[in-house]
């Protein structure tokens, strides 16, 4: 087949692991990869990079009275569609929805015609689609699709086009024994990070005036440092094996390509903790050495190669490395906090404090150990950067339903947050869900699946229960902690609207929730001022802003105001300090000036 007339449809169905993001607004390594691949095997006319809900989108606009609806991506004929997917920590997303289960046979009966692929995290882990039950294997989707890809896929399919090409009925065997191959290292995917890094002009977070709020996810390392005695139960990472590190200056090199395509936030999240990068030996059993000088050359350099960039962050954090290292520690966040921007956080899994969940699930760290690690990191990075955030502060993730689980468990785990809160240390988030595992996991510890998804049931009202006091009684008060009223933020991003208001968030890692009581026009920036705490969210205005010109909406969400004192302003238009004090008290007019500092 003549490749002047060769199409090729890569479809995001979006991943989320332990060690990569790639939900809207974050673009994983995986479909760039893909995308470098195909691109470097000169066999295709065109390449079309879409995601999932542009497929949603344009299927429901197409089955609908709207006949003048132009379709990109649907209208066209592709000759190959290769599908990613892959969620083994599925979370509440704002700006994009994996693809189920059910709907992948949906979209890839689309293609009649087409080589069919499927490949990412999902052909080996099964895919994730709600916390507390087991992910679902893709074994019976295999007849759907010409190829199914257990391996790495960027590598197989550049074995695919180089050695098998054009394809014939007959090399389908041949090409299936090729579907579980692995990258030899990680040099072998140098070239093709490069050349994909131009997928994210196709993507619709993505705009070529200011990079628009797409996060680049940053692959680092491959593996797990705590491979050599499994991991932690649950979890995926160890099955990858050794960890296999990328080169400092390839990283800088695909950084520095997304860069001059346009992208301007990037995070270095595709690893299992980034204290680890080109670690060191295993001075501790438990867990290798850090290696400060490599993080050091990494975050200069990028900073150096894209003076411009708007975010800079990273993810994953073992607090081994703050119990086992304290001075490289220490020497990696001083680094962290010079080199990477404002709003950063320290994902650190937690899971459970009770020593006996520990002991049964081979987690990484004690207690104390992590509160080690908390307090390093707030020493160090809880000064205000210039957007308004906190430099660097840690996040915890917690997990319900680990075997050897008990209510006391629950109650010891939030003993620990209450410690934190009463040592005034800042956290950014708490995250809590369900576990979620591969039935080969839970068969490893002893438990069934029956038996894992009996006992999340048991104790769903206890979870309930539970959540409600951590948000009550740790996330609020945190939140007040870490976003004071008065608080003014920069380059928050419109996202969309819900009812007569908008939600906007910060392009970065676990970025706040920003509430306006407003419909503000998508898709670009604003600065605003805190004003109000929710459990998860905070309630903004846009600032500068005049309070005699806002709406009663707006009036009203200011905490002091309400809605009688609202219509006051509105109907007496103050103009004088005298005429605000017969509205308000002297306390809330002292507020009001943090919101509009030129207030009479």
């Amino acid at each position: 087949m003549d490749s002047d007339s060769v199409n090729l449809l890569i479809i995001d169905g979006y991943v989320d692991e332990p060690g990569c993001l790639g939900v809207p607004p974050y673009i994983a390594p995986y479909p760039r990869y893909i995308y470098g691949a195909a691109l470097h095997s000169e066999r295709f006319a065109r390449i079309t990079y879409a995601t999932i809900d542009q497929l949603r989108t344009e299927s429901r606009d197409m089955n609908s009275q709207q006949k003048d609806v132009h379709s990109r991506v649907l209208a066209m004929k592709y000759d190959w569609v290769i599908m990613i997917t892959g969620v083994s920590v599925p979370g509440n997303y704002i700006g994009g929805t994996p693809i189920r289960y059910s709907e992948i046979q949906k979209y890839a009966s689309m293609f009649t015609d087409s080589f069919k692929i499927l490949c990412g995290p999902a052909t080996r882990f099964g895919i994730g689609e709600e916390g507390g039950k087991p992910s679902i294997p893709v074994d019976s989707l295999v007849p759907v699709f010409d190829l199914v890809i257990t391996g790495d896929a960027e590598i197989v399919i550049s074995r695919i086009l180089s050695e098998y090409y054009p394809l014939t009925p007959g090399m389908l065997p041949k090409i299936r024994e090729l579907a579980s191959l692995l990258r030899s290292d990680m040099d072998s995917i140098a070239g093709f990070a490069i050349l994909g890094a131009q997928a994210i002009l196709q993507h619709p977070n993505f705009n070529d005036r200011d990079g628009g709020n797409l996060v680049c996810e940053i692959e680092t390392f491959q593996g797990c440092p705590r491979y050599r005695s499994g991991g932690c139960s649950f979890c995926i990472e160890p099955e990858k094996g050794q960890p296999i590190h990328r080169r400092i200056e390839a990283i800088i090199d695909e950084v520095a390509t997304l860069y001059r395509h346009g992208a301007r936030h990037f995070r270095l999240g595709n690893q299992t903790d980034f204290y680890a990068y080109r670690h060191g030996s295993y001075d501790d059993e438990r867990y290798p050495r850090p290696n400060p000088e490599a993080i050091r050359h990494l975050l200069k350099g990028i900073r150096d190669r894209c003076p411009d960039l708007k975010t800079l962050h990273i993810d994953n954090v073992n607090a081994l490395n703050f119990a086992l290292y304290p001075v490289e520690a220490r020497q990696i966040t001083e680094a962290i906090v010079e080199y990477c921007t404002a709003g950063n956080v320290a994902a650190i899994g937690v899971e459970s404090v009770d020593p006996a969940v520990i002991a049964k699930n081979n987690l990484k760290c004690t207690p104390d150990e992590i509160l080690t690690a908390i307090r390093i990191i707030n020493e160090l990075g809880a000064g205000i950067g210039l957007n308004g955030n906190p430099c660097f502060l840690p996040g915890l993730n917690f997990i319900m339903g680990l075997p050897g689980e008990t209510k006391a468990t629950l109650d010891a785990n939030l003993a620990f947050l209450q410690k934190i809160l009463g040592e005034k240390l800042l956290i950014r988030r708490i995250n809590l869900r369900k576990l979620l595992a591969p039935a080969k996991k839970l068969a490893q510890l002893g438990v069934s699946s029956r038996d894992f998804n009996r006992q999340l049931q048991k104790n769903e009202k206890l979870y309930f229960t539970w959540k409600n006091l951590v948000r009550d009684s740790f996330d609020m008060p945190m939140l007040r902690l870490v976003f004071p009223f008065g608080r003014i933020l920069h380059g928050v991003f419109a996202e969309l609207h819900e009812g007569n208001s908008t939600l906007l968030r910060q392009p970065g890692t676990y970025p706040i929730l920003c509430y306006v009581p407003k419909l503000l026009s998508l898709q670009r920036e604003y600065t605003l001022i805190v004003v109000d705490h929710g459990f998860r969210s905070i309630t903004c205005l846009e600032f500068p802003c005049t309070l005699k010109k806002m709406t009663l909406n707006e009036l009203e969400h200011i905490p002091g105001i309400g809605k009688k004192r609202a219509a006051s302003i509105i109907a007496k238009n103050p103009k004088t300090q005298e005429d605000w004090l017969q509205i308000v008290d002297r306390a809330i007019y002292l507020a009001l000036k943090q919101i509009q500092p030129d207030l009479p």
